[in-house]
C-alpha cells in the first residue's frame, strides 16, 4: 500500500498536477484527503484520532503522525506565489521528534522548525520563516507515541513601501504649474491600488506592482495643483491585497491681492440725475455695489437707481474670487436733492365770464405727474378781458422725488359775444304816447338807440312819440372793454298826428319864410327859439 501511494505521488509530481495547499488558508481535513495537495505520506499519517491518544485521544482537525516508525507528510503548496511564513500548533509525542522541513522541488529539503523528546499535552504554537522559492512542505515525526499537528497555515509574501511616508510641498500661488513630487515604490509580489484622500493630490499611476515579482521598484509621481487657494492636506495611499503605505502629502496655495480703484467724486445730485459708477479693479474683477439705504437708492450693475431724496453711502467693493484675495473696500457718502420738475405750460385763451378755474392747462414739456393750482389769486375769479401775467404752482405727484415748482404763465382773457333781440315791439304809435321797448341784451348791458329825434326820442327804455311820421330806430350795443359790438336790429315806427289845441301858437308867412331858408323841405320846420311847427304854422313843440 506505501508503495502504492509513492508511486502515484510521483507520477503526479511529474505531471505536475497539484491542487495546492491554497496561500493563507488553514490546511482542512479535505485538503489532507485530497491526494493533490498532500502529495504522499507514510501509513501511519492520518486525519482521525491515533490509535494511542495520548490523555484519552486528541481533538479532531490534526494531521496525526503514529511515530512508531519514521512517519511523514509532504504537503505541495501552490506554483505561483512566493512563501513567506508558516504557523502551526502541535501537541503529543515522546522519546522522539518532530520536525519540519521545505524545498523548492521535493528533493532538497532543508529543516524549519524541530523539537525532540519532550510529551507535550496542549496546544503549542509555532512558526517558521520559509524561503520565498518553497514549493513544498514536510511534516516529520519518530517515537512511540501520537504527534499532531494542526492549525497549518503558510502566508504569502507581500510587501510594499515607499522611500517616504511624508511630503509637504512648498507653497505657491494659485494657478501656478502642477508641483510634483517623486516617490520610489518598492512591492513584492503584490497589485496595488493608487488613490488620493485629498483632490488637489494625484499620483502618476493608477496601479503599482505585479504578481510573483520579488523586491520590485516603482517610480510614482506625485502632483500638487494650485488650482485653488488654501491649505490642503491628505495622503496618497496604496493599497492591495491586505497590504498598504500612506504617505502625507501637504501644501499651501496662496490668493494674489487686488487694489481697488475709485476716482469719482460722488458729493451730491439730483433725484433725476443718472449716475454710473466706474471703479475698477488691478485684478479685472467686476466691482460690487451696495447702498446703505436701498429705500433712497439702489443699485443694478453699475447704475444708480434713486428712489428719494436723502443720504446714502455707496460702497464698492470687490470680493474676490478662487484666485484674489477680497479687495479693501471704498465707500463715498451722495447727498441726493430733490429735482426741480422739467415743465413747460400754456394756457389757453379764457372768455370773459369764465372762472379762472375753467382755464385750460397745457404742458408742452416734461412728464412729471403732479396738479397745478393758481397762485395768489382765487381759483373762482372772473378776470376782465385782457392779457395778464399770473403764476401756476406745480405740485408733484412723487414729493420724495421732485421739488413744487412755480411757473409764470400768460392768460389772455377775451372779450365776450353779446346778442341783441327785438322782437313783439309795438310799432303803430299816436303822437304824445309812449310804450316800453322790447328789446333784450344779452350781456344786460344799456341799449344803445340811433333815430331821428324830431319824431320821437326814448329814454330809460321807454319810447316817446313826439311828431307823425314814420322813423326807423337802430338797437345795438357797440361793446366795451369787456364785450363786443352787437349786431345792429332796427325797429320802424308809425306816429299819427292829434288834434291840435286851440291855443297854438301859429307862424306868421314871413316866420314860415325864414325858416324855411334853415330848415330842409318837409312838414315839419323849427323856429330859432327852437321851437317847432307845421307846414300850416302850428306849434307842436
Amino acid at each position: 500500500m506505501k508503495k502504492i501511494l509513492s508511486i502515484l505521488a510521483s507520477l503526479m509530481l511529474c505531471l505536475g498536477i497539484h491542487a495546492q495547499l491554497a496561500w493563507d488558508t488553514e490546511f482542512a481535513k479535505s485538503d489532507f484527503e485530497n491526494a493533490q495537495t498532500v502529495i504522499s505520506k507514510t501509513e501511519n499519517v492520518d486525519w482521525d484520532e491515533p490509535t494511542l491518544g495520548l490523555f484519552g485521544g486528541l481533538k479532531i482537525g490534526k494531521i496525526v503522525f503514529i511515530g512508531t516508525f519514521e512517519d511523514e507528510c509532504v504537503i505541495a503548496l501552490p506554483q505561483t506565489g512566493i512563501a513567506e511564513t508558516l504557523t502551526f500548533a502541535w501537541q503529543g509525542g515522546s522519546a522522539g521528534s518532530l520536525s519540519v522541513y521545505q524545498s523548492p522541488d521535493h528533493n532538497n529539503w532543508s529543516l524549519v522548525y524541530t523539537h525532540e523528546g519532550n510529551t507535550v499535552s496542549t496546544d503549542t504554537e509555532a512558526s517558521a520563516d520559509l524561503a520565498t522559492n518553497t514549493r513544498y512542505l514536510k511534516f516529520a515525526a519518530t517515537g512511540k507515541t501520537a504527534v499532531a499537528f494542526r492549525k497549518i497555515k503558510v502566508t504569502e509574501l507581500k510587501a510594499i513601501s515607499a522611500s517616504t511616508d511624508e511630503w509637504p510641498f512648498g507653497a505657491a500661488m494659485v494657478d501656478d504649474a502642477d508641483a510634483t513630487k517623486n516617490v520610489t515604490v518598492t512591492w513584492t509580489n503584490i497589485v496595488a491600488e493608487v488613490s488620493s484622500t485629498d483632490p488637489h493630490f494625484s499620483a502618476s499611476l493608477t496601479t503599482i506592482g505585479q504578481k510573483n515579482l520579488i523586491e520590485q521598484t516603482t517610480a510614482l509621481t506625485i502632483r500638487y495643483s494650485h488650482a485653488e487657494a488654501g491649505q490642503h492636506s491628505g495622503e496618497i495611499v496604496i493599497a492591495g491585497e491586505g497590504k498598504e503605505v500612506r504617505i502625507a502629502v501637504s501644501g499651501q496655495t496662496n490668493k494674489y491681492d487686488q487694489t481697488l480703484t475709485w476716482i469719482q467724486t460722488l458729493d451730491e445730485c439730483v433725484a433725476t440725475d443718472h449716475l454710473s459708477f466706474n471703479a475698477f479693479t488691478s485684478s479685472g474683477l467686476d466691482v460690487v455695489y451696495e447702498t446703505s439705504d436701498e429705500n433712497i437708492a439702489y443699485v443694478e450693475g453699475n447704475e444708480l437707481i434713486i428712489a428719494c431724496s436723502g443720504e446714502v453711502t455707496i460702497t464698492a467693493t470687490q470680493p474676490g474670487n478662487y484666485k484674489f484675495n477680497a479687495a479693501e473696500s471704498i465707500s463715498k457718502k451722495l447727498t441726493i436733492r430733490k429735482a426741480d420738475p422739467m415743465l413747460g405750460v400754456t394756457v389757453d385763451d379764457l372768455t370773459y365770464g369764465q372762472m379762472l378755474s375753467e382755464a385750460s392747462i397745457q404742458e408742452t414739456l416734461g412728464q412729471v405727474e403732479g396738479s397745478f393750482s393758481w397762485q395768489d389769486i382765487a381759483p373762482d375769479s372772473v378776470l376782465n378781458a385782457g392779457d395778464y401775467a399770473l403764476t401756476l404752482l406745480f405740485t408733484p405727484t412723487d414729493t420724495c422725488l421732485y421739488n413744487t415748482r412755480t411757473l409764470p404763465v400768460a392768460l389772455h382773457v377775451n372779450k365776450a359775444v353779446q346778442t341783441i333781440a327785438w322782437e313783439n315791439q309795438e310799432t303803430e304809435l299816436t303822437v304824445g304816447t309812449d310804450v316800453l321797448s322790447t328789446a333784450t341784451i344779452s350781456s344786460g348791458l344799456p341799449i344803445t338807440y340811433a333815430y331821428t329825434e324830431c319824431l320821437l326820442r326814448i329814454e330809460d327804455g321807454r319810447i316817446y312819440a313826439e311828431n307823425e311820421g314814420e322813423v326807423t330806430v337802430i338797437a345795438y350795443h357797440p361793446g366795451n372793454e369787456n364785450y363786443l359790438p352787437t349786431t345792429v336790429i332796427m325797429q320802424t315806427f308809425t306816429i299819427a298826428s292829434t288834434d291840435v289845441p286851440s291855443a297854438i301858437q301859429q307862424l306868421s308867412p314871413e316866420q314860415i319864410r325864414r325858416a324855411n331858408k334853415w330848415l330842409h323841405a318837409g312838414k315839419t320846420y323849427v323856429s330859432f327859439e327852437g321851437r317847432v311847427y307845421d307846414a300850416q304854422g302850428k306849434l307842436l313843440r
